[in-house]
């Protein structure tokens, strides 16, 4: 029976470890993407509100990298809650 117990709870722990990691290598693809097209798209998105400031012109690496992990979570938070309706 414990054997049963250590091998749910190994499994629940590997499903934790891969999901997290799966979040990481997420956030970093992405935000290197973000961090590469960030300053040639934004600036000919939306010229005027990045000329008043309310949008940066350009992203340091770490804050693409924030930047894509937040609208990740915000996202797949979206979704859930679609799904459970």
């Amino acid at each position: 029976m414990n054997k049963n117990k250590t091998t749910k709870a190994l499994e629940t722990a590997s499903a934790i470890i891969v999901t997290i990691l799966a979040g990481v290598l997420y956030a970093l693809l992405a935000g290197s993407l973000v961090y590469l097209l960030w300053p040639v798209a934004i600036p000919a998105a939306f010229p005027t509100l990045v000329a008043i400031g309310t949008l940066a012109a350009k992203l340091t690496w770490w804050q693409a990298i924030c930047f894509s992990w937040l609208l990740g979570l915000l996202i797949r938070t979206k979704s859930f809650s679609k799904e459970k309706n």
